[in-house]
């Protein structure tokens, strides 16, 4: 049996929300397909820190967006592949 390896997902600036081993990684090697992928990088390419429930109460539209996003990419990946959340407003308990 093959290592399950973790990914972790958080927007940013620039690239992202799927992350490995601290770099960007590739939605397509983790199995997903080409929309979700694009809806991924639309998503993620509209980032700011105002819409995340740092120092505001965030964008409700955003994080609604990421939970969605969050829940199809989890569902897509290969079974080799943790996908890990390390912020509490994903809808679920961060991973430590």
């Amino acid at each position: 049996m093959q290592p399950v390896e973790t990914v972790e997902f958080w927007p940013d600036y620039g690239r992202g929300p799927l992350w490995k081993d601290g770099k960007p990684a590739d939605p397509a090697a983790l199995g997903v397909d080409a929309d979700l992928a694009a809806r991924l990088r639309d998503w993620n390419s509209r980032y700011a820190e105002t819409n995340l429930p740092i120092d505001t109460s965030g964008s409700p539209a955003y994080l609604a967006e990421g939970s969605r996003l969050l829940r199809e990419v989890r569902a897509a990946v290969e079974a080799g592949y943790r996908l890990v959340v390390t912020e509490p407003w994903w809808g679920e308990e961060p991973d430590a």
